[in-house]
């Protein structure tokens, strides 16, 4: 029984040691954070800014919304008002037709 009760601490200390290794390899610049860590920040941080340049580049006038959807949004609206005019001159035509046929 008093070897057991010798072991514990001495098991306590092993593991608190090889911890302390763990952490020394973690984290090799000793600042308190695992380097690993520190790593992905950096890499989510720069990813972040490569992300705000992109928008940048495509949203030149700063308005929140990228030139080319803007321009394809125009375009849009444009051939939808194009086909809404092409249908309503058809169906003045139809009406006409059908007018002078009845």
């Amino acid at each position: 029984m008093q070897k057991a009760k010798e072991a514990v601490p001495l098991a306590a200390e092993e593991a608190e040691k090889r911890v302390q290794e763990v952490r020394e390899r973690l984290d090799q610049d000793k600042d308190g954070k695992p380097d690993v860590v520190e790593k992905a920040l950096e890499e989510a941080k720069k990813a972040l800014e490569e992300a705000k340049a992109r928008l940048a580049e495509l949203d030149q006038d700063q308005d929140g919304i990228p030139h080319r959807l803007k321009a394809l949004s125009e375009s849009a609206k444009k051939a939808a008002e194009t086909a809404k005019a092409k249908a309503e001159e058809a169906a003045r035509l139809l009406r006409e037709r059908l007018g002078k046929d009845a």
